[in-house]
């Protein structure tokens, strides 16, 4: 896609510092997700939006939500599926074929049980 391939143009020319100061020295991931989720209102309340989310069909935003939560659970059934849902969406919506399958294909593995 235009975005994509714009942004690995940009990256490889100025590399990956956006120019944001916050995402110099960035918390390790399960730290900030945890941080993140009790903020939210804790894990339910984090799953509960992300199966809102995928009902309403804001996939990236449900992917955006359930990390989250996967950060700190990976073999968690319930938020693979919940990601799995939202990947097939956006999969079914992406008009790139290296979008589409790469969408779908994480949805099997996550589905399947495979590392994702």
């Amino acid at each position: 896609t235009v975005a994509w391939s714009v942004r690995g143009i940009y990256t490889g020319y100025l590399g990956w510092f956006d120019g944001n100061p916050t995402h110099l020295n960035p918390l390790p991931p399960q730290a900030s997700a945890q941080r993140m989720v009790k903020q939210i209102g804790g894990e339910e309340a984090v799953l509960a939006a992300v199966t809102a989310a995928n009902a309403a069909g804001e996939y990236q935003w449900a992917l955006d939500l359930v990390d989250l939560l996967l950060i700190q659970d990976p073999d968690a059934i319930t938020l693979r599926k919940a990601k799995a849902t939202a990947l097939t969406g956006l999969g079914c919506q992406e008009t790139s074929a290296n979008g589409r399958h790469y969408y779908l294909a994480c949805a099997r593995e996550l589905l399947a049980g495979e590392p994702s």
